[in-house]
C-alpha cells in the first residue's frame, strides 16, 4: 500500500461520524484533544496547535507529536510515549489488520504534576533554559494514566469498528450499496483497486482487468491476477477481449473457456478451463472503459455473472464521476482563480508538511518569497484588468522556470512563494536568480489592449530551514524580511541569508 493510499483511507476513517464522536467523547472526558496523522507525518485536518512544550521538545527530536521513525509504533494497542519530565502523548495506532494507516495522537499531558527538580534535570540534558522549560510545563494539563487509558481503549475499539466496517463486507449487495459512499473519499488508484477486488469477489475470479479510457484516447490499465505461468497469460487474454468490448460497446461472456477456440488461442493451450465476463463502463453515451473478470471454473449461471458485473460497472462509473467532481472541487479550493497557482491555504498545508518531513529526514528545505516591483504604478497607470493580466504573465514565468519538485504559490496580491524541498540555500538562490532573470527578459506586452511593453522586475527573499530554531512562522518571517531588505536596497535582486 502506498503512503498516498494509506493517507486517503485514514482520512476517510477519521472523518467517519463514529470516529468523530469517539474523539469528541475522549476530549470531554479527559480535557485532552486528539488529532490524526498518517505514517508519513502528514496531519489530517484539523490538526492540533502545538504548545510551547512540544515546540521545545521538537527542536531536540523528543516530541511524539511528530512521528519518530527511530521509534516506530509497536503493536496496535493504545500506548503512552513520554517526551520527558513525566509529560507525553497518548498514541492510538490505526491499522486495517495488515497495514499501519496512521495514528491518533493527543496533545501533551502530565500523568502527575512535574516538580522543578524533574524539569531542571530535563533542561540540563537538552540543554535548554530551565525557567523557559518550566513555564512551558506549567501549561500542560495533568491527567491520571488510568483515566487516559480507560478513555483511550474506548476510542480504539470504536475506531477499529469503523475500519472493519469499511474493509469487511457482509455480502455482494452490501458491497454494492456501500460503493458510492466509499468511493467519494478515495483516489483513482484506490478506486481501481476496489473495483478489481469487488469484481473478483463477486464472480469468484482469479484475474481481473480494468481499462479507463480518457476523452483524448489515452488509456489507464489496472490488472490483478497471476503473472504468465502454466495457466497461460491471463492478462493478455483479458486485454484482447477488452479491446473487443471497447470496439463493440457490448458485454462479452465466455461461460466455458474449454469450448472457446478464441480463449484457447490467447492462452496458447488446447486444454483450458474457466469463464470470462467483460462489461463496458458506460456513462450515458460515453464509453469510460471496460471491466473484465476471468474465473477458474466454467460459469454455472452466466446471465447472473453478467448482471452482477454490470451492476458493479454502473456503480464504478458513478463513483468515477463523483471522484472527478471531488478532485475538481478540491483543486478549485486549493488554487488561485486568477493565476491557476496554488493558493494561501495550500501553502500553509504544504509548508507544514515539508517542515515535518525535513525535521524527520534531516533533508534541506528552503523558501523563496517574491514580490513584483512597482505593481501599484502598473495598476494606477493602466488599470486593474491590465494588472491582473500582468500577474498571470508573472505566474506563468515563475511556474515555467522553477524546478518541477518545487511548490509555487500565489501568497496574495503581487506576492508569490516557492517552497524548495530538498534544496539548500544555494539551490534556492539559484532558482530565485533564474526566475528574476526570466522575468527581467520577458516584459509584459498587450498591444491588443493598447498597452505598450512593460518592463517587469521582482525582488526575492530566500532562506533555508533551521531545524534547531524554526517553526513555520519563523521560517516564513525570515524569508519575508529578506524580501523587504531586497526592496529597500534597490529592488530587482535576491537577498538570501
Amino acid at each position: 500500500m502506498t503512503a498516498e493510499t494509506a493517507s486517503i483511507r485514514l482520512s476517510y476513517i477519521i472523518n467517519h461520524d463514529v470516529t468523530k464522536a469517539a474523539m469528541q467523547n475522549f476530549s470531554a472526558r479527559t480535557g485532552i484533544s486528539l488529532a490524526a496523522d498518517a505514517t508519513d507525518g502528514y496531519q489530517i485536518p484539523p490538526g492540533l496547535p502545538q504548545n510551547d512544550f512540544c515546540l521545545i521538545m521538537q527542536n531536540f527530536g523528543r516530541c511524539e507529536m511528530v512521528p519518530n521513525a527511530a521509534a516506530p509504533l509497536h503493536g496496535d494497542e493504545p500506548q503512552l510515549r513520554y517526551d520527558g519530565a513525566q509529560i507525553g502523548h497518548l498514541i492510538i495506532p490505526i491499522c486495517d489488520g495488515r497495514h499501519l494507516l496512521g495514528r491518533l495522537v493527543s496533545e501533551p499531558f502530565a500523568v502527575s504534576k512535574p516538580d522543578f527538580a524533574t524539569v531542571y534535570e530535563l533542561a540540563r540534558a537538552l540543554p535548554v533554559h530551565p525557567d523557559n522549560l518550566m513555564r512551558a510545563v506549567e501549561s500542560v494539563r495533568v491527567v491520571s494514566q488510568a483515566h487516559i487509558m480507560e478513555a483511550a481503549n474506548l476510542v480504539h475499539t470504536l475506531v477499529q469498528h469503523v475500519v472493519a466496517q469499511n474493509y469487511k463486507h457482509q455480502d455482494e449487495l452490501t458491497v454494492l450499496r456501500a460503493f458510492d459512499s466509499i468511493m467519494t473519499n478515495l483516489s483513482y488508484e484506490v478506486l481501481s483497486d476496489m473495483i478489481l477486488n469487488l469484481g473478483t469477489r463477486l464472480l469468484r475470479g482469479q484475474a481481473s482487468l480494468l481499462f479507463l479510457a480518457g476523452e483524448q484516447g489515452q488509456r489507464e490499465e489496472a490488472y490483478a491476477g497471476p503473472d504468465p505461468n502454466g495457466t497461460g497469460d491471463l492478462r493478455r487474454l483479458l486485454v484482447e477481449m477488452s479491446d473487443f468490448v471497447l470496439q463493440s460497446k457490448r458485454p462479452l461472456s465466455v461461460p466455458d473457456a474449454s469450448q472457446s477456440p478464441w480463449t484457447q488461442h490467447l492462452l496458447g493451450r488446447q486444454e483450458v478451463q474457466g469463464s470470462i465476463t467483460i462489461t463496458p463502463l458506460l456513462q450515458q453515451d460515453r464509453l469510460r472503459g471496460t471491466l473484465g473478470i476471468y474465473a477458474g471454473d466454467a460459469s454455472r449461471d452466466p446471465e447472473s455473472d453478467l448482471h452482477l458485473l454490470s451492476m458493479l460497472s454502473a456503480q464504478a462509473v458513478n463513483s468515477l464521476v463523483m471522484l472527478e467532481r471531488l478532485v475538481a472541487s478540491e483543486e478549485q479550493a486549493l488554487t488561485d482563480s486568477l493565476t491557476g497557482l496554488y493558493n494561501y491555504r495550500f501553502f500553509q498545508e504544504s509548508l507544514q508538511r515539508e517542515l515535518s518531513r525535513a525535521s524527520r529526514s534531516k533533508a534541506p528545505l528552503s523558501l523563496i518569497v517574491l514580490d513584483l516591483d512597482n505593481f501599484k504604478v502598473i495598476n494606477d497607470n493602466h488599470g486593474h484588468p491590465v494588472g491582473d493580466r500582468v500577474l498571470r504573465h508573472l505566474a506563468d514565468l515563475i511556474q515555467r522556470h522553477s524546478r518541477k519538485a518545487n511548490v509555487v504559490v500565489r501568497y496574495g496580491g503581487d506576492e508569490f512563494c516557492i517552497i524548495v524541498p530538498e534544496g539548500d540555500m544555494e539551490t534556492a538562490r539559484a532558482v530565485a536568480e533564474r526566475v528574476l532573470t526570466e522575468i527581467r527578459n520577458n516584459p509584459y506586452a498587450d498591444e491588443a489592449h493598447g498597452v505598450p511593453p512593460l518592463s517587469l522586475t521582482v525582488s526575492a527573499g530566500v532562506t533555508a530551514y533551521r531545524p534547531e530554531e524554526d517553526n513555520a512562522f519563523s521560517f516564513f518571517k525570515r524569508s519575508d524580511e529578506n524580501l523587504l531588505t531586497a526592496k529597500r536596497t534597490g529592488k530587482d535582486r535576491v537577498v538570501a541569508e
